[in-house]
């Protein structure tokens, strides 16, 4: 016996509501499996995506256009990396800038480098993507 008929027949289900039946499992299924794999890719709180985007408009003159553009950057960062390695290479990136003795301690180290290399190429990538200029 065909697993459907057998559904109908145990809870007494017509044709009609089988169609709906299956129409509503073809819809539920790919978005329950998706929901967790887009959560994991992207865990960015709230309060970090704000950060984001007002440090991002401060960095093109407060334009209202780039609400949309820093936010699209952002989405796309948070489909590269976990929020907690965001921060990290982001806060990396920063002493990258300054310069002389005092910078040189955050600045200098490999690792930081190598991590703050790797924030540059995926915000250039997202920025890239999302018009940001």
């Amino acid at each position: 016996m065909h697993y459907s008929h057998a559904v109908k027949s145990k809870y007494k289900i017509n044709g009609d509501e089988m169609k709906v039946l299956r129409l509503v499992l073809l819809l539920t299924i790919p978005a329950a499996v998706a929901a967790p794999i887009s959560a994991y890719a992207n865990d960015f709180p709230t309060t970090g995506r704000v950060e984001y985007v007002l440090e991002c408009m401060k960095n093109h003159a407060g334009k209202y256009e780039y609400l949309y553009k820093c936010s699209c950057a952002l989405d796309n960062i948070a489909t590269s990396v976990k929020y907690d390695e965001f921060v990290e290479i982001s806060l990396a990136a920063r002493p990258q800038m300054t310069g002389g003795q005092r910078g040189s301690e955050f600045r200098d180290p490999e690792i930081v480098k190598t991590m703050a290399k790797k924030f540059k190429t995926i915000q250039a990538a997202a920025d890239q993507a999302c018009f940001v200029q």
